[in-house]
């Protein structure tokens, strides 16, 4: 009934725990669980510990084209029930999230998954709670979802699977062509999963968005990649439907730039800084510092899509 893709790298420190709790949720659901790690190169014991816990273990072939994306790709084509679970293998399943899981026999037909909430426990110490799914207070039908996700196997088979050629941003990507538009993932407002992660300072994230050599490396290039793979498919109206803020954003400074060129320097300046003022009034710090940014990894982006890479898989076991 369901299968557990678990995609990681490295990941030798956090294993035991992800599968402590895949195992308490297989023990909840009481139908078939199975689990599936696909290994990224690891260069610590990730691959040893992975043989002893799971049900099946693929390695994939090092390759400059190889990120998240290719390893849900994989997972996917090995994964074997109607209903697939993904997870980072920096995961932690939360007990909160069990009763959704055990429930997908006898979920409606329009629904094509499941997300909750993430809490981020950051090497510092820290927690903060993250939420990927949009508007949810005025729907329960998510804008997007991040790499945890609980979604129906033949329907992500069903539109080409996830696309390997994509550094980051393979989530969005994939529920515009799932959703054509429509919001087709349930948000549930419950603790989905522990993420255990790195904690960045705002001037680290700062500097993460302006330029690869910051931390993020190939996933800079990830918001690029995920546009020009939109208009090559023609999916780029089912994602500007999903999550329209960015454009509307954009939009808006298109016609203060317009309006700056019509009017006399100093008008128009004051008229651009102005309408930047209002839009850093109405919306987060966060999208509205992200937004800014991203015509840098989109233009830089767009040159780097291999609309063709697929993984390698070196091993199977």
């Amino acid at each position: 009934m369901l299968s557990v893709v678990v995609i990681g790298k490295n990941e030798a420190e956090n294993l035991p725990r992800l599968m402590s709790s895949i195992d308490a949720l297989a023990g909840f659901c009481g139908f078939p669980v199975e689990t599936v790690f696909v290994e990224s190169t690891s260069t610590d014991s990730s691959l040893e510990i992975a043989k002893t816990r799971f049900d099946r273990v693929i390695a994939l072939v090092q390759s400059d084209g190889l990120y998240a994306s290719g390893g849900r790709y994989v997972g996917t084509m090995a994964a074997r029930f109607p209903w697939v679970l993904y997870l980072d293998g920096d995961m932690e399943v939360c007990p909160q999230f069990f009763p959704i899981v055990a429930n997908i026999p006898n979920v409606e037909d329009e629904c094509v998954g499941y997300g909750g909430l993430y809490e981020d426990h950051f090497n510092s110490g820290s927690k903060a709670i993250h939420v990927f799914f949009g508007d949810v207070l005025k729907s329960q039908w998510a804008t997007g979802f991040g790499g945890a996700v609980l979604l129906r196997r033949n329907e992500v088979l069903r539109l080409g699977n996830w696309d390997p050629s994509i550094y980051s941003k393979e989530e969005m990507e994939l529920y515009a062509r799932l959703s054509n538009g429509k919001r087709v993932v349930k948000y549930v407002g419950v603790q989905m999963v522990n993420h255990y992660s790195e904690y960045f300072t705002r001037f680290e994230l700062l500097t993460r968005l302006l330029y690869p050599g910051a931390g993020q490396g190939k996933v800079f290039y990830g918001f690029g990649h995920s546009i020009r793979s939109f208009v090559i498919k023609g999916k780029l109206g089912a994602l500007m439907q999903l999550d329209f803020e960015p454009y509307i954003f954009f939009g808006a400074l298109m016609i203060a730039l317009i309006g700056a060129v019509l009017l006399p320097i100093e008008w128009g300046l004051l008229w651009v800084a102005s309408l930047v003022l209002c839009l850093s009034v109405l919306m987060r710090p966060g999208p509205f510092v992200r937004y800014l940014t991203l015509p840098i990894p989109l233009v830089l982006g767009l040159t780097k899509y291999i609309p063709y890479f697929r993984p390698e898989i070196k091993n199977w076991s």
